[in-house]
């Protein structure tokens, strides 16, 4: 399922999606945020979310400026993630007086039936008491299981900043909740353009194995983020051609573009209020809407941490 590959890619590392990024800072993974007012400086990581917490020795300075920092501040806090995880299971369940005989006609309810059949061995029978975004996740958990058998989600480079933080008695603060996230997945389009992207989703899969497609994808993504190219990285994405099933630029804006909105309300008086090391997914770093380009047109210094 090619949609929902470039979905998981942006679960990976948070894209950003705009047509052009050239112009914009890249090059580097960890990037140095002074002046203004600001007494001492804060940094920022573009993370990819499934490496490994020891990655963090790997990227130049990144050790050094988190040890640094009096405070960690994250996409979410990610030790209330558990006490949480009960709303990202509501928010995937369909409403009780919606079903999928009533968001898709005969024609289109066998085709979806039987691609889930062939993915999960269940159709909608079982699945339809999921919201379509809902359905996909569980899709996306399982060719994460397939393609990382050993991940362990307690350290994941994000969590692993966090707990580092916490064990040397440091604030950590969330940029956003979960219900926030669970709202931008499973609740900011409606539930008949949901079934939409599902059923074009599972056309476009046909004869495909989406699991090679992910690793290939994955491949490419993981070596330009070794180098720090923000900007291959954003290519990657936003000039693909093949992907059958685009976001709506309404849809992208709510993705990614309003997220970095409101972080950048809340980032000034954070930083201001003590030295801070920034983790959030790499690709909210690039482009014209993305926290480097919006931290220096707010009149900070940014410049990339190299050593």
């Amino acid at each position: 399922m090619k949609k929902l590959i470039w979905l998981f890619a942006f679960i990976v590392i948070a894209f950003t999606l705009q047509a052009r990024s050239d112009s914009y800072k890249s090059g580097s993974l960890l990037w140095k945020i002074s002046g203004k007012d600001l007494s001492n400086p804060s940094y920022l990581l573009g993370t990819f979310h499934l490496k490994p917490g020891e990655y963090i020795d790997s990227i130049p300075g990144a050790r050094a400026s988190l040890e640094a920092s009096e405070q960690v501040i994250g996409e979410i806090d990610t030790k209330d993630m558990m006490s949480e995880m009960m709303v990202m299971q509501q928010k995937m369940m369909m409403p009780a007086d919606t079903t999928y005989h009533m968001l898709y006609n005969d024609s289109d309810y066998q085709t979806v039936d039987e691609g889930l059949k062939a993915i999960f061995g269940t159709g909608l029978e079982q699945l339809g008491k999921l919201k379509p975004s809902g359905i996909q996740m569980i899709y996306l958990q399982i060719l994460i299981t397939r393609y990382y058998p050993g991940l362990n989600p307690m350290n994941m480079l994000d969590a692993y900043i966090q707990k580092e933080a916490a064990e040397n008695q440091k604030p950590v603060h969330g940029l956003e909740s979960l219900e926030g996230q669970c709202f931008v997945l499973f609740e900011s389009s409606s539930l008949e353009r949901q079934a939409e992207l599902l059923l074009c989703n599972i056309r476009s899969s046909e004869g495909k194995d989406a699991l090679d497609e992910m690793k290939i994808l994955l491949d490419r993504m993981e070596t330009d983020y070794n180098r720090g190219a923000l900007n291959e990285l954003y290519k990657i994405y936003a000039s693909d051609p093949s992907n059958p099933c685009p976001n709506t630029p309404e849809e992208l804006d709510i993705i990614n573009k309003s997220r970095n909105d409101a972080w950048m309300k809340k980032l000034p008086e954070l930083m201001r209020d003590k030295s801070s090391f920034i983790a959030v997914g790499a690709l909210h770093l690039a482009g014209e809407e993305g926290l480097l380009n919006q931290l220096e047109k707010a009149g900070y210094q940014v410049e990339a941490v190299k050593n």
